[in-house]
């Protein structure tokens, strides 16, 4: 009621905040569509964050087992340059190198090993060395299990995505071909009549 005192008539909702489902022009193919692409946008917005984490959590556990093994069985050596580091690309740290130590039992071992760039022959440099005695590579470090988790997170998100576009493609094409055949099936039935044919 207004300040005049005359009550006022109330006004329909405009247009797109009435029920779709009154439209007389909406399908059951438009309804069915429409639920279902809700449904698989509902899926994803699921799945987006769930499954990325899960894969995340997974290889990340899994670098850290390697790294912890890695860790108990390695452990780093002095040993000596025998002839200078080959060269390598610029900006490289670390260079392959022939190189010679003393193992715990007091037996001289020799093997080519990645030393630091720059070293010639007759320099002492750290070696990383496996549990035989054998030149190996450094342990992981804790920031490659990181960057392996982040990786394998980042890839896995694009399959929930992907699948999201390959079901909602899948569900119009199918609703499509529907449609399209009962359209096909009402032509069939209207055109004789509207063309006049059967009037001949």
């Amino acid at each position: 009621m207004n300040v005049r005192g005359i009550p006022r008539t109330r006004r329909p909702l405009p247009h797109r905040f009435r029920r779709r489902a009154a439209n007389p022009l909406r399908r059951r193919s438009d309804r069915c569509q429409s639920w279902l692409g809700t449904c698989l946008l509902l899926l994803l917005v699921l799945a987006l964050p769930t499954i990325p984490t899960l894969v995340a959590q997974d290889v990340y556990a899994s670098r850290m087992r390697t790294l912890h093994e890695q860790s108990a069985q390695r452990h780093r050596i002095t040993a000596h340059v025998t002839a200078d580091a080959k060269d390598s690309a610029a900006g490289d740290t670390l260079q392959r190198a022939s190189v010679r130590w003393t193992d715990a039992t007091g037996a001289i071992r020799t093997g080519t090993a990645d030393v630091p760039a720059g070293s010639a022959e007759g320099d002492t440099v750290p070696v990383w060395v496996d549990g035989e005695g054998r030149p190996a590579k450094p342990p992981m470090q804790r920031d490659e299990a990181l960057t392996a988790a982040w990786f394998a997170a980042c890839l896995s998100a694009a399959g929930p995505a992907l699948a999201y576009c390959g079901a909602r493609a899948a569900l119009v094409w199918t609703l499509n071909r529907r449609r399209y055949a009962r359209w096909e099936a009402e032509w069939q039935t209207v055109e004789p009549r509207w063309s006049g044919r059967l009037r001949g």
